[in-house]
């Protein structure tokens, strides 16, 4: 599964610096449950975490089509937002 194949109102969830533009996606998982996580390099908590749609993600980042196809339970991982996508080895 990739975020392109998902429903683009299914929602992701991300940071508030990616949001804002301060930090790229890196790590996109695709949790056991089937929910979307879209992270970067940033150090997460709590108070930064906020959720948006797939397509919101799509528009923001367009590279991220361009991730592996994924299985529940997987992430697709790059140094950054020009780099490769790969799957992060379990």
């Amino acid at each position: 599964m990739t975020l392109k194949e998902d429903e683009s109102w299914k929602p992701v969830i991300t940071t508030q610096q990616i949001l804002d533009g301060e930090d790229d996606i890196v790590c996109i998982t695709l949790d056991e449950e089937g929910d979307w996580e879209a992270l970067g390099n940033l150090d997460i908590d709590d108070e930064n975490l906020d959720a948006v749609s797939v397509d919101d993600i799509r528009q923001l980042d367009p590279t991220v089509d361009e991730m592996p196809d994924i299985s529940p339970g997987q992430s697709a991982i790059r140094l950054s937002k020009g780099s490769p996508w790969s799957i992060a080895e379990e």
